[in-house]
């Protein structure tokens, strides 16, 4: 690996130099063989007969081609050489940039790449005062070291891929000059990692380690990742893939070995899905066509890892869908592999009833424990990750077997998802039900599931599947409620967030104060309240939601405080109503996770407040996008008083003691949340009015402030009767 110092004093300018020289080299040989063909060829011609003339002749031909081929290399060094350059200096530019951002922000950076954090405030007596320091701190250095370490890996390949550039011979001992000379270093590592995942055997850890080391760098290239496909091709891939991720019986693996091979999961899922995608802004690529025609077609065949080995390896579709968790897919790549695995499963695995079986025995996932049984886990973060393609194939159909199969029906009512860690590839997650909800949350909002940046406006093919979701689980609250089918409820919460407009909206909005962010979801809300029951029983989705639904209302109490209404009374109290309710429905919902149910405890509730707060910020650029039709970022000008304060009432709000049922009585937790819900949104009308820049009495800002108070309240208390009696509490 090129080392720090190495690469921040590295002097650029010979190399640049050198690539100067060899661009000027076909002028000047050019210019050379014209010389040769008027003072030699060209006075010959016609003075001179016979066979040696003629033998003469043949030679000088041969010279002039010597002439041309000569150029032909220069040309292709020079590029090559240029090529290296600008790697070299791109990757140095970027060193410095993270040196002087660490010493800035207070981090030592160490010439062997490690990173320590010597800000002074971490031995104050403030540093304990703020628990957010630490977290914050510990986020920052990670990042540093991250890209850090990317930097290094793009520099090293590339000195690597340049160094075998130049010593290359393609041509052997027939000619004297080299024309099929490499002419960019994306082509020598594409080459280099092809023939790393051709070799017959299994690889070392050294060529592990040197398959890491290209793939990382260059996995969000197009032109690498495309050449390194079509290289390889989608068979072979999978076939060592599959050889890598199952080693022989009785190989114990070392926790490095074990992480290098974590790595190359993900190093390689990215750039196949580059490769996919490498197209996509271009004419159609017929090889990269047959790559992934080859990927369908090998998901019907089992790969053995080892053949004298049993029980087998893993099927195409569940050595696919492993990679496919990780990176960004071709959208129509993933219809088209999204109807093959629904139709292999409705044709192999009675109807879709009985995947365990399809997928399991005698297939392994081998001593590594790297992927997943189920394929569809996979997939289905895959369309997490591909907000387009998620969209598209969840509101869409296959035909199998000339029937109609409706796929987001198949996922959430028909399929029988297997349950444990073996087939969903992760020990922290017992159920593929998580993974639909990251392709729910990728389809309805426009963002990555895990993407924590700006929010996307919706469109009305998002919106209406909002709604077709909440109409589902609405009607049938079975589908999002016990295990294995309570992972889907975190998912829920942060759609429901998303939302939050529109499900205030669909709540109350007399006045047309509430405004969609985007397309308008139209929420049936006799289907609504059935589905926030149910979701709001998960500490994430209450949290999530709890903070969306106070975010909203702070943004529609400035908007009304602003617009100064003659009866501002009452314009606050339409604005506060539909925040009570769901506050209401969701605080005896959090009861009958507790006391009924038995799925949390308080201290579940409590936990998830303090670890996760985005959804008040993100809340808040939501509802400002909409209150201003525009992409918001997250948090707007309108209400950038307001994070740390919603945030704040938030925690107020969800956070209680934690108890038994014995030591607390519906009543009183009634109470609490009755008077939490009073004195948030009291709080918000304040803020709101101060930040209005609109003169109003101590006096008037009171009877606001109760105004909104008592319709919250309202609220709440019609949110906790619907939701009890529709319970049958």
């Amino acid at each position: 690996m090129v080392s720090i110092p190495y690469l921040d004093k590295a002097d650029l300018g010979p190399l640049a130099d050198a690539a100067a020289s060899w661009k000027a080299l076909p002028a000047k040989y050019d210019a050379l063989q014209r010389e040769f063909e008027q003072r030699v060829i060209n006075h010959l011609k016609g003075h001179w007969e016979g066979d040696a003339a003629e033998a003469a002749f043949v030679t000088m031909g041969k010279a002039r081609t010597e002439y041309e081929n000569a150029a032909t290399e220069a040309e292709r060094i020079a590029k090559l050489l240029l090529d290296a350059h600008g790697e070299f200096a791109a990757s140095q530019k970027q060193l410095h940039a993270l040196l002087d951002e660490a010493r800035n922000d207070h981090y030592k950076v160490y010439d062997d790449g490690r990173v320590e954090d010597v800000d002074p405030r971490q031995d104050s007596p403030t540093a304990s005062a703020s628990p957010g320091l630490a977290e914050e701190r510990k986020k920052k250095l990670d990042s540093l070291v991250s890209r850090l370490t990317r930097v290094l890996e793009v520099a090293t390949a590339a000195d690597e891929a340049a160094s075998s550039a130049l010593e290359r011979d393609a041509n052997g001992d027939s000619q004297s000059f080299n024309t099929s000379v490499y002419t960019t270093l994306d082509s020598v590592e594409a080459d280099q990692a092809a023939a790393l995942m051709n070799k017959k055997g299994r690889l070392s850890d050294a060529e592990i380690t040197k398959l890491n080391l290209l793939l990382s760098a260059n996995k969000n290239d197009p032109e690498f990742s495309r050449d390194f496909a079509v290289k390889t091709g989608g068979e072979n891939m999978l076939s060592k893939y599959n050889e890598l991720m199952s080693p022989p019986a009785g190989t114990t693996l070392s926790k490095a070995q074990l992480a290098q091979l974590k790595e190359l999961k993900a190093n390689l899922g990215t750039t196949i899905g580059t490769a996919t995608t490498s197209d996509d802004n271009g004419k159609p690529d017929k090889d990269i066509t047959k790559f992934q025609n080859d990927l369908l077609k090998a998901g019907q065949r089992d790969f053995n890892a080892n053949p004298t080995e049993s029980p087998y390896g893993l099927s195409g579709y569940q050595l696919t869908s492993s990679l496919m968790s990780e990176g960004k897919w071709d959208k129509d790549f993933l219809q088209d592999y999204g109807d093959a695995l629904i139709t292999a499963e409705k044709n192999g695995a009675n109807a879709g009833q009985n995947p365990d079986a399809y997928w399991g025995y005698p297939r392994t996932l081998g001593t590594t424990n790297i992927g997943a049984l189920d394929p569809m886990t996979g997939f289905m973060d895959a369309l997490g990750h591909n907000p387009d393609a998620s969209t598209e194939f969840l509101t869409s159909e296959a035909t199998i077997d000339g029937e109609k199969v409706d796929h987001l029906d198949y996922l959430l009512k028909d399929r029988h998802w297997p349950e444990g860690p073996g087939y969903t590839g992760d020990p922290g997650n017992p159920s593929g039900y998580n993974n639909l909800g990251h392709a729910l949350e990728s389809a309805t909002s426009g963002r990555s599931f895990d993407d924590d940046g700006a929010p996307v406006k919706h469109t009305a093919e998002r919106a209406a599947l909002m709604s077709h979701v909440v109409d589902t689980v609405g009607g049938d609250p079975g589908l999002a409620s016990g295990s294995p089918r309570d992972a889907l409820r975190d998912s829920l919460g942060n759609m429901t967030a998303e939302y939050m407009a529109d499900v205030q909206a669909s709540i109350g909005n007399e006045q047309g104060t509430i405004k969609p962010f985007g397309a308008d979801a139209n929420l049936d809300t006799g289907k609504l309240q059935p589905f926030l029951a149910t979701v709001g029983r998960d500490p994430d989705a209450y949290v999530a939601i709890t903070e969306a639904s106070q975010a909203n209302t702070a943004i529609w109490m400035q908007q009304v405080a602003e617009s100064n209404p003659s009866d501002m009374a009452t314009a606050m109290e339409n604005v506060a109503h539909p925040g009570g309710v769901v506050a209401g429905i969701l605080s005896d919902a959090r009861d009958q996770a507790i006391f009924e149910e038995h799925s949390a405890s308080d201290k579940d509730f409590n936990d998830a407040v303090a670890l996760g707060d985005k959804w008040a910020g993100r809340g808040l650029g939501m509802a400002v996008g909409a209150a201003t039709n525009t992409a918001a970022p997250i948090v707007g000008t309108i209400a950038g008083w307001a994070v740390e304060d919603i945030q704040a009432l938030v925690v107020d709000q969800v956070q209680q003691d934690t108890v038994d049922e014995a030591k607390h009585e519906a009543s009183e937790r009634y109470a609490e949340g009755r008077e939490a819900v009073r004195s948030s949104s009291a709080e918000s009308l304040r803020q709101a009015i101060a930040h209005s820049g609109v003169q109003t009495s101590d006096k008037d800002i009171n009877v606001y402030a109760e105004a909104a108070a008592r319709a919250a309240e309202d609220g709440y208390s019609a949110g906790t009767t619907w939701n009890s009696s529709t319970s049958g509490r």
